[in-house]
């Protein structure tokens, strides 16, 4: 951040400020149960899992079962993780003021909501994970660690000596809030999903209405508030944050393949056939079209260059 530059105040639109009046009511960790049924249906969505749509595991219905039920442990695991390592720091950063703009007592009381929001959201799917394992029997180190959080240490690495990785956090979160996954919009409402899934989805899928709204408010004055050296730095890095969160985890779906006994050959044949990389990158442009907007809006195309770089990453065109 420019040592010259001062930081900006957020203000809230009149729909902006309140965002979070119904707070008390409507939030997981203020009015929510602790979702304990049995998972009785289906684990995940099938049409949201492209493994489980390959013809080798999808006529073996062992196989196809614990494909969908590893795919709601990564999707569980991922929450907890962004929840807990990313987005509550950042959160704490604002609320506490340490960020680089200046918000209100409001806002940064928001901020503080969000907080609870999220350590909410780690309890009730780390609870859930257990169960999950035990009804599955999936083995609890298969997945390892999501590829999100390696990318993000390799921008931070790469760029220590330009921006600093506080800055870069907050711009990871600000994108990861405002950016709603399929799994989040469709999970809930599919009738084939075992309603205790859909359950716990579902919770998380309402609280992250508000806080990407928040976020939303947020991203134009974090980006002005950065200097003309810091945008062009930061137009680099903000299509690999999109798709560190957006794009398959290649290595979990390998560790997923490798534990169902496939060879290293057929793991990675298979790979290739249910992830060609045209669709991936038109799935990954389409779900990040909120973010997209807020980035035209906020005036990031307007820098020197962005236009070019986000196309060579197949985002706009």
């Amino acid at each position: 951040m420019n040592g010259q530059q001062a930081a900006l105040k957020i203000n809230y639109s009149e729909q902006e400020s309140r965002l979070f009046s119904g707070w008390n009511e409507k939030s997981w960790i203020r009015s929510k149960p602790m979702r304990q049924d049995s998972i009785v249906g289906l684990p995940f969505s099938p049409d949201l899992v492209p493994l489980a749509n390959h013809s080798v595991i999808a006529q073996d219905s062992n196989l196809w079962m614990t494909v969908l039920a590893y795919r709601l442990l990564a999707h569980l695991q991922f929450t907890t993780l962004l929840e807990l390592n990313h987005v509550n720091p950042v959160c704490s950063a604002l609320s506490l003021g340490s960020a680089p703009i200046n918000l209100n007592v409001q806002q940064r009381n928001d901020a503080l909501k969000i907080y609870c929001d999220e350590g909410g959201h780690a309890l009730f799917v780390e609870l859930f994970s257990t169960q999950v394992k035990e009804t599955f029997s999936l083995g609890d180190s298969i997945l390892g660690r999501p590829i999100f959080e390696k990318v993000i240490e390799n921008i931070i690495r790469e760029n220590q000596s330009k921006l600093s990785p506080d800055l870069i956090k907050l711009f990871f979160v600000t994108i990861s809030e405002t950016l709603v996954t399929k799994v989040l919009k469709q999970v809930p409402s599919d009738p084939n999903v075992a309603d205790v899934v859909r359950n716990v989805i579902g919770d998380h899928a309402a609280d992250e209405a508000l806080h990407g709204a928040y976020f939303q408010a947020l991203f134009p004055l974090l980006w002005q508030n950065l200097s003309s050296l810091e945008k062009q730095e930061m137009i680099k890095i903000l299509p690999r944050l999109v798709w560190a969160f957006l794009g398959p985890d290649y290595d979990v779906e390998y560790n997923v393949l490798k534990a169902l006994d496939f060879s290293d050959v057929d793991a990675k044949g298979i790979l290739q056939e249910v992830f060609v990389p045209s669709d991936v990158a038109a799935g990954v442009k389409q779900a990040a079209s909120p973010t997209l907007r807020m980035f035209e809006k906020a005036g990031v195309f307007e820098v020197c260059g962005a236009f070019q770089i986000f196309a060579d990453y197949q985002l706009i065109s």
